[in-house]
């Protein structure tokens, strides 16, 4: 698993398995799964994800991560 966050976005992405996406299933607004054609999860992204957690200072939360 590999997990990144990109301060310029503002968005968390989480790798849980390299592959094929299939179909990406928006979860909530800004928040994208991407499964491979099994329906396993490969991606997930967190827009506006300082937003979303509460964190005012994200990129220092988030700075050991990527």
């Amino acid at each position: 698993m590999e997990i990144n966050y990109d301060s310029k976005a503002d968005a968390l992405s989480i790798t849980f398995k390299k592959g094929k996406v299939d179909k990406t299933i928006e979860l909530a607004p800004e928040v994208n799964l991407d499964v491979d054609k099994n329906g396993k999860s490969l991606y997930l992204e967190i827009i506006g994800v300082s937003e979303k957690t509460g964190k005012k200072k994200a990129e220092e939360v988030f700075a050991g991560l990527g």
